[in-house]
């Protein structure tokens, strides 16, 4: 989202992004659905949000896709801007809540308590 705020400079080169949305941190959810028995926490993200919206209150287009055919078109429109007038363009590809597998290395194994860490063991920071 920071890229938001910055890319619209006039010195800087137009870029297009794109930006797979299903509303949830999908890795992290996969993580804790496979390891804590379907629980998960704090990986559902607000469906109000509109990163598109966003682009445009930045200065830079903001475009949203709800079909394989409409980002191509997307695509199309955003390079050409980019290309021919240094445009730039963040399209919103909105997609199903479906879970993949999980790509980092770590998500394959279970999670193991660490032998000795107790809360007594936290002390205040001297400032």
């Amino acid at each position: 989202m920071n890229e938001m705020t910055a890319v619209g400079r006039d010195e800087w080169p137009g870029i297009t992004m794109v930006i797979f949305r299903n509303y949830q941190w999908g890795a992290e959810k996969r993580n804790t659905t496979l390891w804590y028995e379907d629980n998960f926490v704090g990986t559902e993200l607000d469906v109000n949000v509109s990163y598109a919206g966003i682009a445009k209150a930045c200065g830079v287009n903001g475009v949203i896709a709800t079909s394989m055919e409409g980002l191509t078109d997307a695509l199309d429109v955003a390079v050409k801007a980019q290309m021919e007038n240094g445009e730039t363009t963040f399209i919103e590809v909105m997609l199903n809540q479906e879970l993949g597998e999980p790509f980092r290395r770590d998500a394959m194994t279970k999670p193991v308590e660490v032998a000795g860490i107790s809360a007594a063991d936290m002390k205040p920071q001297a400032v």
